[in-house]
Protein backbone atom coordinates (compact mmCIF):
# COMPACT_ATOMS: atom_id res chain seq x y z
CA UNK A 1 0.00 0.00 0.00
CA UNK A 2 1.36 3.42 -1.28
CA UNK A 3 1.97 6.10 1.86
CA UNK A 4 0.66 9.81 2.43
CA UNK A 5 2.91 12.66 1.05
CA UNK A 6 5.95 12.21 3.60
CA UNK A 7 7.15 15.24 6.01
CA UNK A 8 10.64 12.93 6.21
CA UNK A 9 13.94 14.68 4.11
CA UNK A 10 14.86 11.15 1.78
CA UNK A 11 18.00 13.01 0.14
CA UNK A 12 19.66 16.03 -0.25
CA UNK A 13 18.15 17.21 -3.10
CA UNK A 14 14.85 17.46 -1.22
CA UNK A 15 13.79 20.43 0.72
CA UNK A 16 11.18 21.74 2.36
CA UNK A 17 9.47 24.72 0.30
CA UNK A 18 7.27 26.99 2.40
CA UNK A 19 3.73 28.03 1.57
CA UNK A 20 2.99 30.50 4.77
CA UNK A 21 4.08 30.87 7.59
CA UNK A 22 4.68 27.95 10.28
CA UNK A 23 3.78 25.07 7.75
CA UNK A 24 5.65 23.66 4.98
CA UNK A 25 5.08 20.89 1.75
CA UNK A 26 8.01 18.73 1.17
CA UNK A 27 8.74 19.18 -2.66
CA UNK A 28 12.00 18.92 -4.27
CA UNK A 29 14.48 21.75 -4.95
CA UNK A 30 13.17 22.62 -7.98
CA UNK A 31 9.63 22.20 -7.40
CA UNK A 32 8.54 18.65 -8.10
CA UNK A 33 5.58 17.26 -5.54
CA UNK A 34 7.49 14.10 -3.47
CA UNK A 35 5.23 11.18 -3.74
CA UNK A 36 6.45 8.35 -1.59
CA UNK A 37 9.44 10.61 -0.56
CA UNK A 38 10.39 11.09 -4.32
CA UNK A 39 9.97 13.59 -6.81
CA UNK A 40 7.97 12.95 -9.31
CA UNK A 41 6.84 15.01 -12.78
CA UNK A 42 2.30 14.43 -12.56
CA UNK A 43 0.51 14.04 -15.77
CA UNK A 44 -2.51 14.24 -15.06
CA UNK A 45 -6.19 13.83 -17.08
CA UNK A 46 -9.24 16.27 -16.28
CA UNK A 47 -11.13 13.32 -16.55
CA UNK A 48 -11.95 10.39 -14.60
CA UNK A 49 -12.82 7.44 -16.85
CA UNK A 50 -15.32 5.60 -15.69
CA UNK A 51 -14.18 2.48 -16.82
CA UNK A 52 -11.64 0.73 -14.72
CA UNK A 53 -9.70 -0.78 -17.39
CA UNK A 54 -8.87 2.25 -19.58
CA UNK A 55 -8.07 3.91 -15.60
CA UNK A 56 -5.25 1.25 -15.71
CA UNK A 57 -4.61 2.00 -19.50
CA UNK A 58 -3.58 5.59 -18.15
CA UNK A 59 -1.34 4.42 -15.48
CA UNK A 60 0.36 1.77 -17.76
CA UNK A 61 1.16 4.73 -20.35
CA UNK A 62 2.42 7.36 -17.87
CA UNK A 63 -0.07 9.58 -16.60
CA UNK A 64 -0.07 9.35 -12.30
CA UNK A 65 -2.54 11.95 -11.59
CA UNK A 66 -6.49 11.80 -12.15
CA UNK A 67 -8.89 14.73 -11.02
CA UNK A 68 -11.23 12.80 -8.24
CA UNK A 69 -14.25 13.90 -6.25
CA UNK A 70 -14.70 13.64 -2.49
CA UNK A 71 -15.97 10.45 -2.73
CA UNK A 72 -14.69 7.23 -1.13
CA UNK A 73 -14.87 5.20 -4.01
CA UNK A 74 -13.70 7.28 -6.27
CA UNK A 75 -10.63 7.27 -4.36
CA UNK A 76 -10.40 3.75 -4.15
CA UNK A 77 -10.84 3.18 -8.21
CA UNK A 78 -7.73 5.65 -8.12
CA UNK A 79 -5.84 4.44 -5.52
CA UNK A 80 -6.39 1.01 -7.04
CA UNK A 81 -5.36 1.93 -10.58
CA UNK A 82 -2.05 3.59 -9.16
CA UNK A 83 -2.54 6.50 -9.13
CA UNK A 84 -2.74 9.67 -7.12
CA UNK A 85 -5.89 12.25 -7.33
CA UNK A 86 -6.95 15.85 -6.75
CA UNK A 87 -9.91 17.05 -5.24
CA UNK A 88 -11.68 20.27 -6.57
CA UNK A 89 -13.11 22.22 -3.22
CA UNK A 90 -14.78 24.42 -5.18
CA UNK A 91 -16.28 27.67 -4.02
CA UNK A 92 -16.98 25.29 -0.22
CA UNK A 93 -13.12 26.57 -0.12
CA UNK A 94 -14.16 30.69 -0.50
CA UNK A 95 -14.84 31.60 3.17
CA UNK A 96 -16.26 34.62 4.20
CA UNK A 97 -15.75 35.83 7.49
CA UNK A 98 -18.18 35.00 10.21
CA UNK A 99 -19.78 31.60 7.44
CA UNK A 100 -19.58 29.32 10.24
CA UNK A 101 -22.33 26.78 8.23
CA UNK A 102 -19.55 26.67 5.53
CA UNK A 103 -16.86 26.33 7.64
CA UNK A 104 -17.67 22.95 8.72
CA UNK A 105 -18.77 21.62 5.74
CA UNK A 106 -15.22 22.47 4.19
CA UNK A 107 -13.90 21.06 7.78
CA UNK A 108 -15.91 17.78 7.45
CA UNK A 109 -14.45 17.31 3.57
CA UNK A 110 -10.62 18.06 4.64
CA UNK A 111 -11.16 15.51 8.05
CA UNK A 112 -13.16 12.88 5.80
CA UNK A 113 -10.45 12.43 3.08
CA UNK A 114 -7.45 14.18 4.40
CA UNK A 115 -5.79 10.71 4.95
CA UNK A 116 -6.47 9.03 2.12
CA UNK A 117 -3.23 7.39 0.37
CA UNK A 118 -4.51 8.59 -3.25
CA UNK A 119 -5.05 12.45 -2.55
CA UNK A 120 -2.32 14.23 -3.44
CA UNK A 121 -3.70 17.66 -3.48
CA UNK A 122 -6.92 19.86 -2.86
CA UNK A 123 -7.91 21.94 -5.37
CA UNK A 124 -9.81 25.78 -5.90
CA UNK A 125 -12.28 26.64 -7.80
CA UNK A 126 -11.31 26.74 -11.42
CA UNK A 127 -10.94 30.29 -12.88
CA UNK A 128 -11.92 31.55 -10.07
CA UNK A 129 -9.97 35.02 -10.64
CA UNK A 130 -10.89 34.86 -14.45
CA UNK A 131 -14.65 33.92 -14.04
CA UNK A 132 -15.44 37.06 -11.82
CA UNK A 133 -14.19 39.23 -14.66
CA UNK A 134 -15.54 36.79 -18.04
CA UNK A 135 -19.29 37.39 -16.58
CA UNK A 136 -19.65 41.07 -16.22
CA UNK A 137 -17.76 41.04 -19.84
CA UNK A 138 -20.48 39.06 -21.04
CA UNK A 139 -22.96 41.29 -19.58
CA UNK A 140 -21.57 44.52 -20.26
CA UNK A 141 -20.02 44.06 -24.14
CA UNK A 142 -22.82 41.90 -25.19
CA UNK A 143 -25.93 41.93 -22.93
CA UNK A 144 -26.58 45.64 -21.37
CA UNK A 145 -26.31 47.29 -24.48
CA UNK A 146 -28.50 44.86 -26.35
CA UNK A 147 -30.85 44.61 -23.63
CA UNK A 148 -31.06 48.91 -23.70
CA UNK A 149 -31.26 48.58 -27.32
CA UNK A 150 -34.07 47.10 -27.46
CA UNK A 151 -36.01 48.92 -24.78
CA UNK A 152 -35.13 51.97 -27.04
CA UNK A 153 -36.38 50.44 -30.00
CA UNK A 154 -39.38 49.42 -28.06
CA UNK A 155 -40.38 53.38 -26.72
CA UNK A 156 -39.29 55.05 -29.74
CA UNK A 157 -43.50 54.74 -30.60
CA UNK A 158 -43.97 56.65 -27.67
CA UNK A 159 -41.13 59.25 -27.34
CA UNK A 160 -39.58 62.27 -29.34
CA UNK A 161 -36.74 61.67 -32.04
CA UNK A 162 -34.70 63.91 -29.86
CA UNK A 163 -35.15 62.07 -26.88
CA UNK A 164 -34.44 58.39 -28.74
CA UNK A 165 -31.82 60.12 -30.72
CA UNK A 166 -30.45 61.38 -27.18
CA UNK A 167 -30.49 58.21 -25.41
CA UNK A 168 -28.87 56.54 -28.42
CA UNK A 169 -26.18 58.75 -28.52
CA UNK A 170 -25.97 57.78 -24.69
CA UNK A 171 -25.72 54.26 -25.15
CA UNK A 172 -22.90 54.89 -27.73
CA UNK A 173 -20.98 56.88 -25.36
CA UNK A 174 -21.51 54.25 -22.89
CA UNK A 175 -20.04 51.54 -24.73
CA UNK A 176 -17.45 53.58 -25.86
CA UNK A 177 -16.31 53.74 -22.60
CA UNK A 178 -16.30 50.18 -21.78
CA UNK A 179 -14.74 49.34 -25.02
CA UNK A 180 -11.65 52.21 -23.52
CA UNK A 181 -11.39 50.39 -19.82
CA UNK A 182 -13.35 53.46 -18.61
CA UNK A 183 -15.54 50.96 -16.53
CA UNK A 184 -17.31 53.42 -14.00
CA UNK A 185 -18.16 55.94 -16.84
CA UNK A 186 -19.19 53.28 -18.90
CA UNK A 187 -21.57 51.98 -16.05
CA UNK A 188 -22.68 55.48 -14.96
CA UNK A 189 -24.61 56.17 -18.56
CA UNK A 190 -25.91 52.88 -18.51
CA UNK A 191 -27.82 53.67 -15.03
CA UNK A 192 -29.08 56.56 -16.10
CA UNK A 193 -30.31 54.68 -18.96
CA UNK A 194 -32.23 52.17 -16.94
CA UNK A 195 -33.61 54.79 -15.02
CA UNK A 196 -34.96 57.12 -17.70
CA UNK A 197 -36.21 53.59 -19.31
CA UNK A 198 -38.04 52.66 -16.29
CA UNK A 199 -36.22 50.20 -16.04
CA UNK A 200 -34.53 48.30 -13.29
CA UNK A 201 -31.34 46.73 -14.54
CA UNK A 202 -31.39 43.03 -13.65
CA UNK A 203 -28.14 43.13 -13.35
CA UNK A 204 -26.21 45.29 -10.96
CA UNK A 205 -23.57 42.96 -9.48
CA UNK A 206 -21.95 42.43 -12.77
CA UNK A 207 -20.90 46.49 -12.77
CA UNK A 208 -17.01 45.27 -14.15
CA UNK A 209 -16.54 47.79 -11.23
CA UNK A 210 -17.94 45.83 -8.47
CA UNK A 211 -16.50 42.79 -10.43
CA UNK A 212 -13.04 44.40 -10.05
CA UNK A 213 -13.91 44.33 -6.29
CA UNK A 214 -15.61 40.84 -5.75
CA UNK A 215 -12.05 39.66 -7.81
CA UNK A 216 -9.94 41.05 -4.83
CA UNK A 217 -12.40 40.13 -2.41
CA UNK A 218 -12.46 36.16 -3.36
CA UNK A 219 -8.70 36.27 -3.42
CA UNK A 220 -9.28 37.22 0.53
CA UNK A 221 -11.83 34.53 0.83
CA UNK A 222 -9.87 31.92 -0.92
CA UNK A 223 -7.08 32.21 1.36
CA UNK A 224 -9.38 31.94 4.31
CA UNK A 225 -10.22 29.02 3.23
CA UNK A 226 -6.76 27.50 2.43
CA UNK A 227 -5.90 28.72 6.14
CA UNK A 228 -8.46 25.99 7.37
CA UNK A 229 -7.32 23.99 5.41
CA UNK A 230 -4.03 23.75 6.52
CA UNK A 231 -5.30 23.79 9.99
CA UNK A 232 -6.30 20.13 9.79
CA UNK A 233 -4.57 18.90 6.44
CA UNK A 234 -0.92 20.82 6.35
CA UNK A 235 0.63 18.11 4.21
CA UNK A 236 -1.37 18.30 1.02
CA UNK A 237 -0.43 20.27 -1.65
CA UNK A 238 -2.79 23.13 -2.53
CA UNK A 239 -3.37 23.83 -6.42
CA UNK A 240 -5.03 26.66 -8.32
CA UNK A 241 -5.39 26.84 -11.98
CA UNK A 242 -6.03 30.07 -14.01
CA UNK A 243 -7.12 31.48 -16.94
CA UNK A 244 -4.84 32.50 -19.32
CA UNK A 245 -5.69 36.01 -18.45
CA UNK A 246 -5.37 38.59 -15.57
CA UNK A 247 -2.41 40.71 -14.50
CA UNK A 248 0.69 39.25 -12.67
CA UNK A 249 -0.49 41.58 -9.64
CA UNK A 250 -3.81 39.96 -9.16
CA UNK A 251 -2.36 36.05 -9.73
CA UNK A 252 -0.04 36.89 -6.90
CA UNK A 253 -3.16 37.89 -5.01
CA UNK A 254 -4.76 34.90 -5.38
CA UNK A 255 -1.89 32.30 -5.17
CA UNK A 256 -0.41 34.13 -1.78
CA UNK A 257 -1.64 30.08 0.02
CA UNK A 258 -1.05 28.04 -2.62
CA UNK A 259 2.09 25.81 -3.43
CA UNK A 260 1.17 24.52 -7.03
CA UNK A 261 -0.13 27.32 -9.74
CA UNK A 262 -0.71 27.29 -13.28
CA UNK A 263 -3.09 28.21 -16.27
CA UNK A 264 -5.10 26.84 -18.89
CA UNK A 265 -3.92 27.15 -22.80
CA UNK A 266 -5.28 25.64 -25.92
CA UNK A 267 -3.41 27.69 -28.96
CA UNK A 268 -3.93 24.87 -31.64
CA UNK A 269 -4.41 25.39 -34.24
CA UNK A 270 -2.75 28.78 -33.82
CA UNK A 271 -2.80 29.56 -37.56
CA UNK A 272 -6.38 29.10 -37.94
CA UNK A 273 -8.21 31.75 -35.45
CA UNK A 274 -8.03 29.78 -32.14
CA UNK A 275 -7.81 32.93 -29.38
CA UNK A 276 -7.29 31.13 -26.55
CA UNK A 277 -3.85 32.76 -25.83
CA UNK A 278 -4.59 36.94 -25.70
CA UNK A 279 -1.07 37.51 -25.78
CA UNK A 280 0.74 38.77 -29.11
CA UNK A 281 2.38 35.21 -29.28
CA UNK A 282 -0.43 32.88 -30.82
CA UNK A 283 1.54 30.28 -31.79
CA UNK A 284 2.74 26.67 -30.43
CA UNK A 285 5.21 28.44 -27.96
CA UNK A 286 2.71 30.77 -26.70
CA UNK A 287 2.48 28.02 -23.76
CA UNK A 288 6.08 28.44 -22.75
CA UNK A 289 5.09 32.16 -22.04
CA UNK A 290 2.43 31.51 -20.17
CA UNK A 291 4.51 29.01 -18.40
CA UNK A 292 6.55 32.34 -17.39
CA UNK A 293 3.71 34.02 -16.97
CA UNK A 294 2.77 31.69 -14.44
CA UNK A 295 6.25 31.30 -12.40
CA UNK A 296 5.79 35.61 -12.11
CA UNK A 297 2.24 35.01 -11.01
CA UNK A 298 3.31 32.49 -8.09
CA UNK A 299 7.03 33.48 -7.61
CA UNK A 300 8.76 30.85 -5.80
CA UNK A 301 6.07 27.98 -6.21
CA UNK A 302 5.44 24.60 -8.47
CA UNK A 303 3.97 25.95 -11.55
CA UNK A 304 1.63 22.84 -13.16
CA UNK A 305 0.50 23.51 -16.46
CA UNK A 306 -2.85 22.37 -18.02
CA UNK A 307 -2.67 21.57 -21.97
CA UNK A 308 -4.98 20.84 -24.78
CA UNK A 309 -6.89 17.42 -24.41
CA UNK A 310 -9.63 18.27 -27.34
CA UNK A 311 -10.45 20.24 -30.74
CA UNK A 312 -12.44 23.51 -30.55
CA UNK A 313 -14.62 21.81 -32.75
CA UNK A 314 -15.65 19.28 -30.10
CA UNK A 315 -16.76 21.94 -27.83
CA UNK A 316 -19.82 24.97 -27.99
CA UNK A 317 -17.69 28.18 -27.65
CA UNK A 318 -18.21 30.92 -29.92
CA UNK A 319 -15.29 32.44 -29.96
CA UNK A 320 -13.02 29.57 -31.34
CA UNK A 321 -13.62 27.82 -34.75
CA UNK A 322 -16.04 25.03 -34.82
CA UNK A 323 -14.93 23.63 -38.37
CA UNK A 324 -12.79 21.03 -39.29
CA UNK A 325 -10.33 22.58 -40.07
CA UNK A 326 -9.64 25.64 -37.43
CA UNK A 327 -11.13 23.40 -35.19
CA UNK A 328 -8.99 20.28 -35.15
CA UNK A 329 -7.30 18.89 -32.44
CA UNK A 330 -3.63 18.67 -32.45
CA UNK A 331 -1.33 16.52 -34.07
CA UNK A 332 1.06 14.42 -31.81
CA UNK A 333 3.84 16.46 -32.58
CA UNK A 334 2.02 19.41 -31.82
CA UNK A 335 1.29 17.41 -27.77
CA UNK A 336 4.68 16.57 -27.76
CA UNK A 337 5.87 20.41 -28.35
CA UNK A 338 3.39 21.99 -25.88
CA UNK A 339 4.20 19.52 -23.23
CA UNK A 340 8.30 19.71 -23.91
CA UNK A 341 7.56 24.03 -24.16
CA UNK A 342 6.26 23.37 -20.89
CA UNK A 343 8.67 21.93 -19.09
CA UNK A 344 11.77 23.63 -20.32
CA UNK A 345 10.13 26.93 -19.06
CA UNK A 346 10.08 25.29 -15.56
CA UNK A 347 6.57 23.11 -15.23
CA UNK A 348 6.38 20.58 -12.97
CA UNK A 349 3.23 19.18 -13.88
CA UNK A 350 1.74 18.91 -17.44
CA UNK A 351 -2.26 18.20 -16.98
CA UNK A 352 -5.01 17.62 -19.94
CA UNK A 353 -8.15 18.78 -20.10
CA UNK A 354 -10.79 18.03 -23.09
CA UNK A 355 -9.94 14.72 -22.83
CA UNK A 356 -14.09 13.86 -21.99
CA UNK A 357 -14.76 14.59 -25.22
CA UNK A 358 -12.48 11.66 -26.38
CA UNK A 359 -13.13 7.87 -26.95
CA UNK A 360 -10.81 5.60 -25.96
CA UNK A 361 -9.54 4.55 -29.05
CA UNK A 362 -9.07 7.98 -30.46
CA UNK A 363 -5.80 9.38 -32.55
CA UNK A 364 -5.70 12.04 -29.59
CA UNK A 365 -5.83 9.42 -26.77
CA UNK A 366 -3.31 7.41 -28.39
CA UNK A 367 -1.19 10.61 -29.43
CA UNK A 368 -1.13 11.74 -25.15
CA UNK A 369 -0.87 8.15 -24.01
CA UNK A 370 2.46 8.19 -26.22
CA UNK A 371 3.49 11.99 -25.33
CA UNK A 372 3.25 10.25 -21.63
CA UNK A 373 5.23 7.64 -22.54
CA UNK A 374 7.95 9.51 -23.28
CA UNK A 375 7.71 11.94 -20.28
CA UNK A 376 7.54 8.77 -17.89
CA UNK A 377 10.87 7.25 -19.09
CA UNK A 378 12.20 10.86 -19.24
CA UNK A 379 11.41 11.55 -15.91
CA UNK A 380 14.71 11.12 -13.94
CA UNK A 381 16.07 13.34 -16.09
CA UNK A 382 13.62 15.77 -16.31
CA UNK A 383 13.03 16.10 -12.00
CA UNK A 384 16.91 15.85 -11.99
CA UNK A 385 19.93 18.70 -10.76
CA UNK A 386 20.49 21.44 -12.85
CA UNK A 387 23.98 22.30 -13.64
CA UNK A 388 25.88 25.15 -11.89
CA UNK A 389 25.90 27.38 -15.52
CA UNK A 390 23.30 26.93 -17.89
CA UNK A 391 24.09 25.44 -21.43
CA UNK A 392 23.98 28.13 -23.74
CA UNK A 393 22.87 28.01 -27.43
CA UNK A 394 23.29 30.25 -30.15
CA UNK A 395 20.62 29.55 -33.50
CA UNK A 396 22.67 30.55 -37.24
CA UNK A 397 21.23 33.43 -39.20
CA UNK A 398 17.78 32.72 -40.49
CA UNK A 399 14.73 34.14 -42.56
CA UNK A 400 12.60 33.45 -39.76
CA UNK A 401 12.02 36.73 -37.75
CA UNK A 402 12.80 34.27 -34.52
CA UNK A 403 14.91 31.80 -33.96
CA UNK A 404 18.65 33.07 -33.79
CA UNK A 405 19.24 32.59 -30.61
CA UNK A 406 18.63 29.11 -30.95
CA UNK A 407 16.99 26.45 -29.27
CA UNK A 408 15.49 26.91 -25.62
CA UNK A 409 17.40 24.44 -23.32
CA UNK A 410 17.10 22.36 -20.25
CA UNK A 411 19.62 20.14 -18.97
CA UNK A 412 19.88 17.64 -15.95
CA UNK A 413 22.05 15.27 -14.18
CA UNK A 414 20.47 12.21 -12.88
CA UNK A 415 23.22 9.81 -10.79
CA UNK A 416 26.05 9.17 -13.81
CA UNK A 417 23.82 10.53 -16.87
CA UNK A 418 23.13 13.81 -17.98
CA UNK A 419 20.05 14.55 -19.95
CA UNK A 420 19.48 18.20 -22.34
CA UNK A 421 16.12 18.90 -23.92
CA UNK A 422 15.95 21.50 -27.07
CA UNK A 423 12.89 23.59 -28.29
CA UNK A 424 12.90 24.83 -31.48
CA UNK A 425 9.89 27.67 -30.49
CA UNK A 426 10.79 28.92 -34.35
CA UNK A 427 8.79 27.54 -37.31
CA UNK A 428 11.91 27.44 -39.06
CA UNK A 429 14.44 24.66 -39.25
CA UNK A 430 17.62 26.48 -37.37
CA UNK A 431 21.35 25.09 -37.39
CA UNK A 432 22.86 25.88 -33.44
CA UNK A 433 25.49 25.67 -31.24
CA UNK A 434 25.19 24.42 -27.56
CA UNK A 435 28.00 26.08 -25.31
CA UNK A 436 28.82 25.66 -21.60
CA UNK A 437 28.33 22.03 -21.24
CA UNK A 438 29.69 20.95 -18.14
CA UNK A 439 33.50 19.50 -18.28
CA UNK A 440 33.03 16.06 -17.62
CA UNK A 441 30.97 16.13 -20.61
CA UNK A 442 33.61 16.60 -22.98
CA UNK A 443 34.93 13.17 -24.82
CA UNK A 444 31.39 11.60 -24.54
CA UNK A 445 28.32 11.33 -26.85
CA UNK A 446 25.14 12.52 -26.28
CA UNK A 447 22.35 10.11 -28.15
CA UNK A 448 19.63 11.83 -29.57
CA UNK A 449 16.29 9.73 -28.07
CA UNK A 450 14.47 7.96 -30.72
CA UNK A 451 16.79 8.56 -33.55
CA UNK A 452 20.07 6.66 -34.60
CA UNK A 453 22.12 9.79 -34.30
CA UNK A 454 24.83 11.45 -31.49
CA UNK A 455 26.52 14.25 -31.31
CA UNK A 456 30.01 14.10 -29.63
CA UNK A 457 30.33 16.94 -26.95
CA UNK A 458 33.71 18.72 -27.50
CA UNK A 459 35.31 22.23 -25.96
CA UNK A 460 32.47 21.81 -23.73
CA UNK A 461 29.69 22.05 -26.59
CA UNK A 462 28.55 20.44 -29.89
CA UNK A 463 26.13 21.77 -33.13
CA UNK A 464 23.32 20.19 -34.28
CA UNK A 465 20.21 21.25 -36.57
CA UNK A 466 16.44 20.87 -35.38
CA UNK A 467 13.02 20.97 -37.44
CA UNK A 468 10.32 24.30 -36.92
CA UNK A 469 8.60 23.21 -33.58
CA UNK A 470 10.63 20.39 -32.65
CA UNK A 471 11.68 18.66 -29.43
CA UNK A 472 15.12 17.06 -29.52
CA UNK A 473 16.21 15.07 -26.55
CA UNK A 474 19.54 14.54 -25.69
CA UNK A 475 21.22 11.44 -23.11
CA UNK A 476 24.20 10.11 -21.97
CA UNK A 477 22.29 6.93 -22.33
CA UNK A 478 19.58 4.90 -24.16
CA UNK A 479 17.84 4.32 -20.85
CA UNK A 480 15.91 6.92 -21.34
CA UNK A 481 13.84 6.03 -24.15
CA UNK A 482 10.20 4.49 -23.17
CA UNK A 483 9.02 1.76 -26.11
CA UNK A 484 7.29 3.68 -28.26
CA UNK A 485 5.25 2.82 -31.61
Amino acid sequence: MRTRLTAICFAILLISVPASAGESVLMSEEGFILLDGEPRLLIGSYHLPGDDAFLHRLAENGFNFVRGRADQEVLDRIAAAGMYAWIPLGYTLALGEDDAAKSDRLRQTIEQFKDHPALAAWEAPDEALWMQWYNAFQWNVFGQPMRILALIQAAAENEAETVIAEWNAKRDRASDFIARGLWAEGQALYDELWEALGEENPHPDKSLTVSIARAHELGEELSRGWRLVRSIDPDTVFWQNHAPRNTIEALQWHNREVHAAGCDIYPMPFNRGVLHSDLPNRSLSCVGEYTQRMQAGAPGKSVWMVLQGFGWKDLNDPFNPRDEVGGRRPTYEESRFMAYNAIVHGAQAVLYWGVHVLEPEDQLWTDLLKVSRELRALEPGIVGRPPETPPVSDGDDTYASIGAEGPVLMLRKTGDDWVLIAVNESYAGIGFDVSQLPDELNGKSLYRLYSDEAVAVHDNGFRDGIRGYDVHVYATSRRFEASLP
